[in-house]
């Protein structure tokens, strides 16, 4: 029922996540105000919410991020912060998480958002990878909307776009729900800048009114989804690579750490460049994420074809086995021959 008494004039487009974040934070904040983000998290967040807001993200360690933030750990972070000097003012939550791939149990974002309104903090909630669940039924996640029973109140802001469970980045729509009407006025101004085209919004409002189509598309998105996870998952059970088992997104986060040269981001950095130089693969490492052990990278899975991932995965199986092997210092263009 949450649902249905959403006020069409409370949603807003703009040309995807990226501007719209920018936007909320350019009105809502100050530049110098702290935005906490529990880590590890989507690295481009820190572009999205400094480069024109000037606001600072700052990561909420959590104590099982796998779970999702409890009122202790944001409490930790806002007093870490606070500490350094920091108005903080917002707090940032992706569900399901980027680049976990886990879903927060809605008792989570509850308590996330009551903490924050104690403190007089706006919540962004960024749901864009809601339609690429695993499962399509037993999943467990509840958007925000329905969660707080749409009482959003000023500060608790929705944001999806068609980007990652359409796979149209290209499209660059992205959607804010928002009962602020204030922050609203504000952005219809400024939306002028970053706004979504005529004959996309048509195409979009045809694609999203197919309800057969949309069905459709979802479930072999889904089918193909958990194939390519599946491809990932088996690969690093045989390498014994520990992972984090994902229940929705495109994307799985592995610990590579017992690999590294050294424990530490310079081995991890190391280890980054090795596997991008002998396998031409491309893993975002955890200190881009804001992740606190070295080791943790990302593999997005969802781009590439089955046949492609298999390659990939065995590359990166020979590599491994290889750095198992042999000495660092003996890795080379000789000894590491053969992979490509």
């Amino acid at each position: 029922k949450a649902f249905e008494l959403i006020s069409p004039r409370q949603v807003a487009i703009g040309s995807g996540c990226a501007a719209l974040i920018n936007y909320l934070f350019f009105i809502l904040g100050e530049p110098k105000d702290a935005c906490l983000i529990p880590a590890p998290y989507y690295a481009a967040f820190e572009n999205d919410i400094q480069i024109i807001a000037g606001c600072v993200p700052f990561a909420v360690q959590m104590a099982n991020p796998s779970r999702g933030p409890t009122p202790e750990d944001l409490d930790l972070a806002y007093m870490e912060a606070r500490a350094r000097g920091l108005n903080v003012k917002f707090l940032l939550l992706t569900n399901p998480n980027n680049p976990l791939g886990v879903i927060y149990h809605p008792d989570i974002i509850r308590n996330a958002i009551t903490w924050a309104r104690k403190r007089s903090m706006h919540t962004v909630v960024d749901e864009i990878y809601a339609l690429s669940t695993h499962k399509k039924t037993g999943h467990g996640f509840e958007s925000v909307i329905k969660t707080m029973d749409n009482d959003l109140g000023n500060d608790v802001h929705f944001l999806w776009a068609l980007s990652k469970d359409f796979g149209s980045s290209g499209f660059r729509v992205g959607v804010l729900y928002s009962q602020n009407d204030q922050m609203l006025a504000a952005l219809s101004n400024l939306s002028i800048f970053s706004g979504v085209s005529h004959p996309i919004q048509m195409v979009v409002a045809e694609l999203l009114t197919d309800d057969e189509f949309v069905d459709n598309f979802l479930d072999i998105a889904r089918t193909k989804l958990t194939e390519s996870y599946r491809i990932c998952t088996a690969k690093l059970e045989e390498m014994v690579v520990p992972f984090v088992p994902a229940e929705a997104g495109l994307f799985i986060y592995c610990d590579f750490s017992s690999l590294l040269p050294e424990k530490s981001f310079e081995g991890e950095r190391k280890f980054c460049d090795f596997i991008m130089e002998y396998g031409r693969l491309v893993l975002t490492p955890g200190e881009t994420q804001k992740e606190r052990s070295p080791g943790m990278f990302r593999i997005c899975y969802a781009w590439i074809s089955p046949v492609v991932l298999d390659i990939a995965m065995e590359r990166l199986s020979k590599l491994v086995s290889k750095v198992r092997r042999l000495d660092w210092s003996d890795l080379n263009e000789t000894t590491v021959k053969g992979i490509l």
